[in-house]
């Protein structure tokens, strides 16, 4: 009788429930359908919500249709709203430059009706997603904006925690650990002060990472321990595998592999039928607990489960560290010809994943050189024909003429003398002008292959040597994990620094050489940054800009920088100066840049301008339809002026370029 109650029960249950269901899916569709109007708007964005996560192409599906209705009645809670959510899905399934995109856009509508709320979520959005990119400064840029914006206006304690530990993750991938150590103390402190669990749980394992990597293992574990606690008030399998990953984390670093075999296994479980890259991330946590164990069997049960896992997967990076375990393994075990196989497979992988970038811009840059040549081969051969033209038609009017009368011979022969003069001036005159802009067309595409040149060295260095140093740093510390006495050791530490140290300079170098602030920011503030980071005791550069501050194309913005970058150098290497001014005006279609300083100055009384370096300069300026002023004289300093006419390559108002980052 139990079990007949038991079951009808249960048909009931399931019966109501597909009513529901189909009572919501009529009522999504009604509101598909409904005519715009914001009532309706917020209801279907509430439908999209539910199916985040659940089923994102329909909430794909949901939003854009949120989006479209938006749009046509200006509704710009909903226009942002939308933009925004779909900038999440887009990020979660890892297309984060789509996912950057949208939440700009989404910050314009936002900004527009004064949303703190959604401004601050684009700014958390945006910052994950340069930050997975790679791109640090960016990064920190959005998150420390959205910081700023919550501390002004008091509000929104539970983002401003999300934003301190952020910015402390991003700070520690930089290794500034001191503040990154501090952000996350405070979002820890805030957290706390709130009681918000889920902010608990992800500030904790935040910090716990951060002390991890300032060699605070004991730090760090009680940060993860802390973190455990509150996970009995969670539902969210992502801060469980977050939590327990992390935990794991800390025993290796103390040397305890059975309690970290406990923490990953737990990690493991949660994230089985989730992301792949959490899965494998909790999955090498428990191989290398089992060669502290030296447990061989064990770890490649695990290592072989990771290996379908990410062989399956289209992103390298699982293969990096995956590969390199099964390597140590099988040398581990004296399987060496395996140990080998998969060594190559760890190089040969990681050789890809950095290379793949520049080989296609090589082949683009390979590509635009040999299109040049032929045009410029194409040019050549007209020229040649036109001449030759031009000598036939001489030669047959000269017959012509010549059989003409004796009357009329001297007048026949000063037409011809006149027209011949002239249509050989003109045609000097063309001439002259192709091999000038040939000229200019040369110049113009080693300036276009030297920044290409640049932007490869500094993706080499960034991805290549900067690589390469991570890898040994992380060979170093392996060691140190089966000879704890490594560690005290003075020379340890001294390479452990000086990998550190080599890893900072690489980057500026790379940044240096193809700036991102630029890219991102535009002329105006990259120069700002620039003269702010040269600018010592010994020189001291102020920087100052009026006018219409707007973006320009890329290859002009890139151009000028170059140009006063040169300029700014020259000053460092040659006047002796104390002091030195850059002044930037836009006005109308006029921008004027001025450059001076209190140096020693040069004689400049002959015709031109002094100097190869200047003069190089000064014939890039006139390629971009600028002009070059040098005011100078011994021991009065220097002064630079440059005039650009802006005509069509100005592209965006100031007002957007904090918008469209």
């Amino acid at each position: 009788m139990f079990i007949k109650t038991t079951v009808l029960l249960a048909c009931s249950m399931l019966f109501i429930w597909q009513l529901f269901s189909q009572e919501k899916k009529l009522e999504l569709q009604e509101l598909m359908d409904r005519p715009a109007d914001t009532a309706g708007i917020n209801a279907l964005m509430n439908h999209g919500v539910e199916l985040i996560n659940v089923d994102n192409g329909k909430a794909r599906t949901v939003f854009n249709k949120s989006l479209e209705k938006s749009l046509q009645i200006n509704y710009d809670y909903g226009i942002g709203s939308s933009y925004a959510r779909l900038g999440y899905i887009e990020g979660h399934e890892g297309r984060n430059q789509e996912g950057i995109n949208y939440a700009q856009k989404a910050l314009v509508s936002f900004k527009r009706i004064n949303r703190v709320k959604g401004i601050v979520l684009c700014y958390i959005n945006i910052g994950y997603s340069f930050d997975i990119l790679g791109m640090g400064d960016s990064s920190l840029h959005y998150l420390l904006k959205g910081i700023e914006l919550l501390e002004e206006t008091k509000s929104e304690p539970g983002k401003l925690a999300r934003l301190y530990e952020n910015v402390g993750t991003v700070l520690a991938n930089r290794k500034e650990l001191t503040k990154a150590i501090f952000y996350s103390r405070k979002a820890v402190e805030l957290a706390i002060s709130n009681n918000d669990s889920d902010y608990i749980v992800t500030s904790h394992s935040a910090l716990c990472n951060v002390l991890l990597q300032s060699k605070d293992y004991r730090g760090g574990l009680n940060a993860a321990r802390t973190a455990q606690r509150y996970l009995p008030y969670q539902e969210d399998p992502n801060l469980i595998i977050k939590a327990y990953s992390h935990l794991a984390s800390a025993y290796i670093k103390l040397l305890e592999p059975d309690s970290a075999i406990v923490a990953a296994k737990k990690s493991m479980r949660y994230s089985a039928n989730s992301d792949p890259a959490n899965f494998i991330a909790a999955g090498l946590e428990l191989s290398d607990a089992y060669e502290l164990k030296k447990d061989h069997k064990s770890q490649k049960v695990v290592l072989d489960t990771l290996q379908r896992r990410a062989e399956a997967d289209t992103r390298l990076f699982h293969l990096f560290s995956l590969y390199e375990r099964i390597a140590r393994l099988h040398f581990a075990m004296g399987n060496y010809k395996e140990a080998y196989a998969y060594q190559s497979k760890y190089s040969a992988f990681k050789d890809s994943f950095f290379s793949k970038q520049n080989t296609r811009e090589m082949a683009e840059i390979e590509s635009r050189f040999q299109s040049a040549q032929k045009e410029r081969a194409l040019s050549e051969k007209q020229l040649q024909l036109a001449q030759k033209d031009l000598a036939l038609e001489k030669s047959r009017r000269t017959v012509l003429y010549s059989m003409a009368g004796l009357s009329i011979m001297l007048l026949v022969a000063t037409v011809f003398f006149v027209r011949g003069r002239s249509r050989k001036k003109r045609f000097a005159l063309q001439l002259e002008s192709l091999q000038k802009q040939q000229e200019i067309d040369m110049l113009q595409a080693l300036m276009k292959g030297e920044e290409k040149e640049r932007s490869r060295i500094a993706k080499d260095l960034h991805d290549g040597i900067a690589g390469m140093l991570a890898a040994a740093k992380m060979h170093l510390g392996s060691v140190v994990r089966h000879e704890q006495r490594l560690e005290q050791l003075d020379d340890y530490r001294q390479t452990m620094n000086l990998l550190d140290e080599a890893t900072v300079e690489v980057r500026k170098t790379s940044h240096n050489l193809m700036p991102e602030v630029l890219l991102q920011y535009g002329l105006d503030e990259a120069l700002r940054r620039y003269c702010s980071n040269i600018s010592s005791s010994q020189l001291l550069i102020q920087y100052d800009s009026w006018g219409e501050i707007v973006r320009f194309s890329n290859g002009f913005e890139l151009s000028v920088y170059r140009i006063v970058q040169e300029l700014l150098n020259n000053i460092l290497k040659h006047s002796q100066a104390g002091e030195a001014i850059l002044q930037l005006n836009h006005r109308g279609h006029i921008l004027s840049i001025t450059v001076e300083d209190n140096g020693v100055g040069f004689d400049n009384t002959g015709k031109g301008i002094a100097g190869m370096g200047l003069k190089s300069l000064a014939t890039r300026t006139q390629i971009m339809h600028g002009k070059m002023e040098v005011d100078t004289s011994p021991g009065e300093g220097v002064s630079v002026y440059l005039e650009f006419d802006t005509s069509g390559v100005a592209m965006m108002a100031a007002n957007e370029i904090g918008e469209q980052g």
